[in-house]
């Protein structure tokens, strides 16, 4: 899987309601043709609650069916907005109902939604980039001092001036060093105003603030490393250990479906914290200081995390480099142990078309590393650890059971609210897709529209994407185009495959 935009992110959820889940749903039942004050929150411990599992997966008939379970549902908050447009939501709703949202488009959908809750809105809108309806200041806050929650004008006035300076070529490096320095204050104390616990996986608005908060973090402390601003100083010590808190945080939240820039600032804010300087700053800071949390890299996945994250991201060029750097390395693992582990990852994701890139890598390697280090060294790989996130097999269960509902069913609520909870747990899970059009069952041949649009959202030419397609029955009565598009498909899987295996 890549990292895409999340810009879709509604469209793809009013896709789910409208492909053959019928338009005619019967406005009483959903009652949103009128507004509605929404009801307080459950409390757990009433008689007849399902304390047991608070998110089961059974048909919802109406609006205040979707009430009840967005109590104790994120995903279902997150579909209060779509599903029941009509609703009142107060400010813990709406809080919850933002941290669903994943992308800038979804987030500029919201600001008029939250008229009457700024903090919010300040939210919103700096994830939008939103122009702020007052002048540019003539200079930049101090990161160091300034006040910057909650989120206002004046705020985004300094967030636009910063970026204005960072897109001129002939910036000085002091006012480029404060500009990436406000701007990570910024993302850094909007993520922290979130109100988040410590370890646990993000929700997607908190990984939306966080690539702009790794990019301008980790170029902060870069930049102020080549030269020093007077009045930094604690600014640029608390930045790192920030950044790795953060780190370690997405380090526990799934990866598929990060949006471009995260994906990109995943990676290369761990090379710079792994790297000699930060690591020994951050842990001499642990020991001066009592307050200071005791972070280090070694709360990070291990190497064979980081190379399927690659591998997952499209990244394949990088995840051989990668793996290459660590196994030739004094005192690494050795060159063979890593290239069986990538071997592996490749044949699991049907990358096949890279095994011959990766012997010439290894052979390269080879070349300029001693022979001590070809074969397996006597520090071994650590092993794969337990993550906080359900593998593909358990997605796909999950959405099959929603779409088993939908299945059969008239147009009606349920129908359209089942299909947009299998869309919220696939749309960014294409192995979980694949897992699931492996069943092909009438449940699943009856969504083969659904499937296929989610798989076209994240498509990256890879032949894992070309192979159910070109495997899925032909539907009847498909156009001239769509019979055309089949064959080139057909074509370029064979083209493909015989690449992969010449005779």
């Amino acid at each position: 899987m890549i990292p895409v935009s999340r810009g879709a992110g509604l469209v793809i959820v009013w896709l789910a309601c409208s492909l053959g889940c019928g338009d005619k749903v019967d406005a009483g039942s959903t009652s949103a043709a009128a507004p509605i004050e929404a009801p307080a929150q459950p409390d757990p411990a009433q008689p007849g609650d399902d304390a047991s599992d608070p998110d089961p997966v059974a048909p919802v008939p109406d609006c205040a069916a979707l009430q009840q379970r967005a109590a104790r549902s994120n995903p279902d908050v997150g579909l209060l907005p779509v599903l029941c447009p009509g609703l009142r939501l107060d400010h813990s709703q709406l809080r919850r109902v933002l941290l669903e949202v994943g992308s800038a488009a979804e987030a500029a959908a919201m600001v008029a939604a939250l008229d009457h809750d700024a903090e919010l809105q300040g939210l919103a809108r700096l994830a939008m980039l939103d122009h702020s309806s007052q002048p540019l200041p003539s200079e930049l806050p101090d990161p160091a001092t300034a006040l910057l929650t909650p989120i206002d004008d004046r705020i985004l006035a300094a967030v636009e001036l910063a970026h204005a300076l960072l897109r001129e070529p002939e910036l000085d490096e002091l006012r480029r060093t404060m500009a990436h320095a406000l701007l990570a204050r910024v993302y850094l104390q909007a993520l922290a105003s979130l109100g988040l616990r410590a370890g646990r996986p993000l929700p997607p608005f908190a990984r939306l603030l966080a690539g702009p908060a790794l990019l301008h973090g980790r170029s902060f402390c870069r930049f102020y490393w080549q030269r020093r601003v007077a009045g930094l100083e604690r600014t640029f010590a608390d930045t790192e250990v920030e950044l790795l808190a953060l780190l370690i945080d997405l380090e526990n939240t799934p990866h598929a479906g990060d949006p471009a820039l995260l994906a990109i600032e995943r990676q290369r804010t761990r090379a710079y914290l792994e790297s000699s300087g930060p690591t020994g700053r951050i842990a001499a800071r642990a020991r001066q200081r009592s307050d200071a949390p005791a972070l280090g890299t070694d709360l990070l996945l291990p190497l064979v995390h980081e190379l399927d994250r690659l591998f997952d991201h499209g990244f394949i060029e990088l995840a051989l480099d990668r793996a290459m750097q660590r196994g030739s390395a004094t005192g690494g693992y050795g060159l063979d142990p890593l290239a069986a582990v990538v071997t592996e990852d490749l044949r699991a994701r049907d990358l096949r078309e890279y095994e011959r890139r990766l012997a010439r890598r290894l052979e390269r390697a080879r070349r300029t590393t001693p022979s001590s280090r070809h074969g397996a060294s006597s520090r071994a790989l650590e092993p794969e650890l337990p993550v906080e996130w359900p593998n593909a097999a358990r997605v796909a269960e999950e959405a099959h059971a929603w779409l088993k509902i939908a299945h059969g069913r008239g147009p009606d609520f349920a129908r359209s609210h089942a299909r947009a909870r299998a869309v919220k747990a696939l749309r960014w899970r294409p192995d979980a897709i694949h897992e699931l059009l492996g069943a092909n069952d009438d449940v699943v041949r009856s969504h083969h529209d659904l499937l296929f649009a989610l798989l076209d959202a994240v498509d990256d030419g890879a032949l894992a994407r070309l192979r159910p397609r070109v495997a899925a029955p032909w539907p009847e009565g498909s156009s001239q185009t769509a019979q055309d598009t089949r064959t080139r498909r057909r074509f370029a899987l064979a083209t493909r495959d015989a690449l992969l295996h010449p005779r």
